[in-house]
C-alpha cells in the first residue's frame, strides 16, 4: 500500500511521467485485446487482426507487462528480493570451538542410537513381531489366545522402536541446544529441510504429469502432437504449482519442528520462522512466476506462428480469389450460319 501510495504521489507531482507510465499500460493493454480479435472477426477484418498478430513485438510486449508488475507491486518485489538474499548468502552465526565439539559428540551419539538401536535391533524385532501376528491372525480381525500372544509381542516391539526414538531424539536436541539454532549447523539443517521438501514436490508434479499423460493417451483424443504437449506441459505446470505450495508448507512445518529441537525461545524462534517462510515463499513464488512467464511467452509465439501462417494461407486465396473475378469468362464458339 505504501508504494501504491508513493507511485500516486509522484505522478501527482510529475503529470508528465504518469502520463507515460499510463501510455505504456495502455500499449500492453491494447496489445493484449488484439488477441481476442482473432476469435471474434470475420472475413477481412479477421485478416487484419491475423495481421496484426504476425507483426505482434513479444518483447515489446513481456517488457511492458514486466514494467507493470514493478510499478503496482513495489513492496512484494522488494520482499522478494530480500528473501532469494536470505537465501543465498544467509550461513548463520559462527559458534565457539567448545559448543561445535559437543554438538559433534552428541550428533555421534544419536548417529549411533539410530543405527545399531533402532535400525539393527528395534526395527528388526518389530518386523518379526509383526509377521508372526499377520501368521496367527485369523479371518475379519479373529483373533484366539496364540494371537493375543503375538499382538501383545507386537505392541511390545512397537513401544520399544518408540522409546528409542525418544531417546536418540533427545540426544540430538541435547546437541542442537548447544549451537542454537541461528547457528551454521542450524541453518544448514533449515537448508537441507527445504531442498527435501522441494525435491518431494517435483516428484509430486512428475508423477501426477505421467498419470496425466498415461490418461490422455488412453482416452483416445484425436489430437495433433503439438496440441498434447501444449496440454502436458500445461498440466505438468498446475502440477507443479500444488506440489510447491505443499512442499512450502510442509518445510514451514520442518522448520517449526527444527525450532523445538534446536531450543530456541519463543521470540527468537518467532523471527527465524517469519525469516525462513519469507525466504522459502520467496524461491518458490521466483521458481513459478518464472515458469509462467517461459510458458506464456512459448504460448504467445507458437499463437504468433499460427498467425503468420495463417495470414500467409488467407493472403495467397485472397489473390486467387481475385485472380478468378478478373479472369474473362470463355466466349462461345461461333456457329456456321448456313
Amino acid at each position: 500500500m505504501e508504494g501504491m501510495e508513493m507511485s500516486r504521489r509522484v505522478a501527482k507531482d510529475d503529470p508528465k511521467a504518469a502520463s507515460q507510465e499510463d501510455s505504456s499500460d495502455d500499449d500492453a493493454a491494447q496489445q493484449w485485446s488484439d488477441m481476442d480479435m482473432l476469435c471474434s472477426k470475420k472475413g477481412d477484418d479477421r485478416g487484419e487482426a491475423l495481421k496484426q498478430w504476425a507483426n505482434l513485438d513479444v518483447s515489446a510486449l513481456a517488457l511492458a507487462t514486466t514494467k507493470g508488475i514493478v510499478v503496482r507491486h513495489p513492496v512484494l518485489l522488494c520482499i522478494c528480493a530480500f528473501g532469494l538474499l536470505l537465501a543465498a548468502f544467509a550461513g548463520g552465526l559462527p559458534v565457539d570451538a567448545a559448543s561445535e565439539e559437543a554438538y559433534g559428540v552428541l550428533l555421534q551419539q544419536a548417529e549411533v542410537i539410530d543405527s545399531r538401536e533402532l535400525g539393527q535391533q528395534a526395527l528388526v524385532e518389530l518386523q518379526k513381531a509383526e509377521e508372526g501376528y499377520f501368521k496367527v491372525k485369523g479371518w475379519f480381525g479373529a483373533c484366539d489366545d496364540p494371537c493375543m500372544v503375538a499382538f501383545d509381542k507386537a505392541q511390545m516391539a512397537r513401544a520399544e522402536v518408540a522409546r528409542v526414538q525418544r531417546h536418540r531424539d533427545r540426544v540430538l536436541s541435547e546437541g542442537r541446544r548447544e549451537v542454537g539454532i541461528w547457528s551454521s549447523f542450524g541453518v544448514q539443517d533449515v537448508r537441507n529441510s527445504f531442498w527435501a521438501a522441494w525435491k518431494s514436490g517435483k516428484e509430486f508434479a512428475a508423477r501426477c504429469t505421467m498419470y496425466d499423460a498415461m490418461f490422455m493417451v488412453a482416452g483416445g483424443r484425436e489430437e495433433s502432437l503439438q496440441a498434447m504437449i501444449l496440454r502436458l506441459v500445461i498440466q505438468y505446470v498446475a502440477n507443479l504449482t500444488m506440489g510447491l505450495i505443499g512442499a512450502f508448507f510442509y518445510f514451514v512445518y520442518n522448520v517449526y519442528c527444527l525450532i523445538l529441537s534446536y531450543g530456541s525461545s519463543f521470540m527468537s524462534g518467532l523471527a527465524f520462522l517469519l525469516l525462513a517462510a519469507v525466504a522459502g515463499l520467496s524461491m518458490v513464488a521466483t521458481y513459478l512466476g518464472s515458469m509462467y512467464a517461459v510458458v506464456a511467452g512459448g504460448g504467445v509465439l507458437l499463437i504468433q506462428q499460427a498467425a503468420k501462417q495463417a495470414a500467409l494461407e488467407m493472403d495467397s486465396k485472397q489473390k486467387e480469389k481475385k485472380k478468378l473475378q478478373h479472369t474473362p469468362a470463355p466466349r462461345p464458339p461461333r456457329q456456321c450460319p448456313v
